[in-house]
């Protein structure tokens, strides 16, 4: 990868909101009762729109495209598609800018992106699909259908459903493990890792972020239908859908005739930041592919735009009910809750299944997912009771421009009083980025000097992330760890403590690797930066 140093982690919800706890009940059956939408003439219509008045939907729609490429200009987003749909039908599919930043080639509305994140709701899916099959129950324990899947505890283990899987409340630190795809674990040994995390909050009890539960609700589809995951998506919703551009992994994106660029941001030449194209041959784009149930589909505008309708409707298409409405409901249920939003007008959200569900007192609520890959970023965004939605596929990961403009959308259409949201947004960007240019911290002054490097080479364990081998060669040290080999190069630093750099990764990676000597002076633990989440360390036993 280009730069490290500017990613927000991977296929993630854009941290936005303080995480929020609650209680709610075992199994599968328990629901949050959010903030009931108001009756019709009980909204706080202010300016909204009636896309039923042809009038008010072309003026709408014409103010909405002029601010959305403003919007990418500002943000310096090389490429985006965006399309509005109501009532069953696209209302405005449009595309803006080029493939590659630096290019002419231009994104059409045939252009594939990839989805990040909000394919998790494609996984929902096929669950929703198999428990309307009779297969599985949506409070069913994992563990029936994925005899792999374990817990630290291992009455959680029992009780975790498969509603569970789907809702983010495992009591997991958020994100955990989701950089195991990146040193070649695939899903099964992701799942399998699961046994290992420790526990950072009750079951149940709060919202956490996670990828790796989706991977075990694929499996469990995939046990009880008899399918690979990739084959239910491709039977089951992109062929009764008419998705024709739609697939799923890095090698079905690279040959799409017609697929963007990805880009990161990073440090331009003359010391600014701004899009960077990803190397497409670079081995860790194949996260995508590990990771597929929790973010690996890729599609086009017109796609994403039909699965849009068929997530408002009730669960029909062109005359096949491929999905219950009960079960259509069920996926857009609140479960959990997140976070309030805004204390001055008591908004808050909830995770659903594989969905957010947004409430807006006075205002109708909203459901939506946004998604992040190596190089894409995606947002869909939901208004059932008006039945509309909109997407906005975008190919510069880091910038969550597509988050803007799915809030603006929602503000301008139902006519609720917003500041700028996409200069909001774009504030906390450029203040993220600037980051970026920031000089690299300088060795300590008086830095202790290490010990024989010697003392600190051999075979160190982590339960999760396997064996870390410490070599010498000519003076220097190096650190290999992981099922796809990664080697940092380390240099001292502060006695035991060396920097370490990771060229596969990025120039720009500056990681800490911390060796713990024992009483004989040899080292007996060393704790290590992770290249892709820095905020992860953890600590590998010697073992030879």
């Amino acid at each position: 990868m280009n730069d490290s140093s500017g990613f927000i982690p991977i296929l993630i919800l854009v941290a936005l909101f303080v995480l929020s706890a609650g209680c709610t009940a075992a199994g599968g059956t328990d629901i949050i009762q959010p903030v009931s939408t108001p009756a019709a003439g009980q909204f706080q219509s202010g300016n909204a729109v009636d896309f039923q008045n042809e009038t008010q939907l072309s003026e709408f729609i014409a103010d909405f495209d002029t601010y959305a490429e403003k919007a990418r200009q500002d943000w310096d987003v090389p490429g985006m598609a965006v399309a509005i749909v109501k009532d069953g039908r696209v209302v405005f599919v449009k595309a803006y800018g080029v493939k590659t930043a630096g290019g002419s080639d231009p994104v059409t509305t045939d252009t594939v992106f990839e989805i990040g994140s909000t394919s998790k709701a494609f996984t929902t899916a096929l669950a929703a699909m198999e428990v309307d099959s009779g297969r599985m129950n949506w409070s069913d324990p994992l563990i029936r259908y994925v005899p792999e899947f374990k817990m630290k505890d291992p009455w959680v283990t029992n009780e975790f459903s498969i509603t569970d899987s789907l809702a983010q409340r495992s009591g997991l630190e958020g994100y955990w493990g989701t950089d195991l795809a990146l040193i070649g674990y695939n899903r099964n040994d992701q799942i399998h890792a699961l046994r290992y995390a420790e526990p950072v909050s009750s079951f149940r009890s709060e919202f956490a972020y996670q990828n790796l539960m989706f991977l075990a609700a694929a499996a469990a589809v995939e046990s009880t239908s008899g399918m690979s995951w990739e084959d239910n998506l491709q039977n089951r919703i992109f062929t009764p859908l008419n998705m024709t551009s739609a697939s799923a992994g890095y090698a079905a994106f690279q040959s799409a005739p017609d697929h963007v660029s990805l880009h990161i941001t990073g440090v331009l030449p003359g010391n600014t930041t701004g899009p960077v194209v990803i190397d497409p041959d670079s081995p860790f784009n194949d996260f995508t592919t590990i990771m597929g149930p929790a973010g690996g589909i890729n599609a086009n505008i017109q796609d994403m735009a039909t699965w849009t309708i068929f997530q408002l409707g009730n669960g029909s298409f062109e005359g096949k009910q491929l999905i219950s409405p009960e079960n259509m409901a069920y996926m857009h249920t609140p479960r959990t809750p997140r976070a309030t939003v805004s204390a001055a007008n008591d908004s808050k959200q909830y995770y659903c299944q594989g969905w957010m569900y947004e409430e807006q007192p006075g205002y109708p609520s909203f459901v939506w997912h946004n998604g992040e890959t190596f190089g894409n970023h995606a947002m869909v965004l939901m208004i059932p009771d008006r039945n509309t939605g909109i997407v906005i596929l975008a190919n510069e990961a880091d910038a969550s421009l597509p988050d803007a403009l799915g809030r603006t959308f929602y503000n301008r259409y139902v006519g609720r009083e917003n500041p700028d949201v996409s200069a909001e947004y774009l504030w906390n960007y450029q203040t993220d980025s600037a980051v970026l240019l920031a000089p690299q911290p300088a060795r300590p002054e008086n830095a202790a000097q290490p010990r024989a490097l010697a003392e600190y080479t051999g075979s160190y364990m982590n339960e999760v992330y396997g064996t870390a081998t410490v070599t010498e060669d000519n003076g220097n040290l190096t650190l290999t760890f992981g099922k796809r080999p990664v080697t940092y190069c380390l240099s001292p630093w502060d006695g035991n403590t060396f920097s370490a750099k990771c060229p596969q990764w990025s120039e720009d990676f500056n990681g800490r690797v911390t060796f713990t000597p024992g009483p004989d002076g040899t080292a007996r633990q060393l704790t290590l930066t992770l290249f892709a989440t820095d905020s992860v360390t953890p600590t590998f036993d010697r073992v030879s």
